[in-house]
């Protein structure tokens, strides 16, 4: 039990006698014990949760089959690095430039 002896056992006992007194000791002693039950039941519900989970998860890929897998593989085409590189080479060479408007902000001198 959590690789403690009998002798380091003891002397948690004295310790907890002589700083709970003999009163509270049982007291204590009761809670402690509702505590563990509490966090191995606990455990063990976590522990049956997680194997049912994984042999569910076990069942669902027994179902599914490699051929149905592959042709899903082979329908998506990604296209490579250098394809979208080219690709985006190309659209940049064939936008053409834009003419701007010249604008100014200097007065037309017109004398009437």
């Amino acid at each position: 039990m959590f690789g403690i002896g009998l002798q380091e056992l003891l002397l948690i006992m004295v310790v907890a006698l002589i700083v709970l007194g003999p009163q509270r000791l049982p007291e204590v002693a009761k809670s402690l014990g509702k505590f563990y039950r509490e966090i191995k039941g606990s455990i063990e519900d976590v522990k049956s949760s997680i194997a049912q989970d994984i042999s569910s998860v076990k069942d669902v890929t027994k179902d599914i089959k490699i051929e149905d897998i592959q042709p899903a593989k082979k329908e998506i085409n990604t296209p490579s690095f250098e394809d979208e590189f080219d690709k985006q080479i190309k659209e940049k060479s064939e936008k053409k430039e834009v003419e701007r408007e010249k604008i100014s902000f200097k007065k037309d001198s017109k004398e009437v």
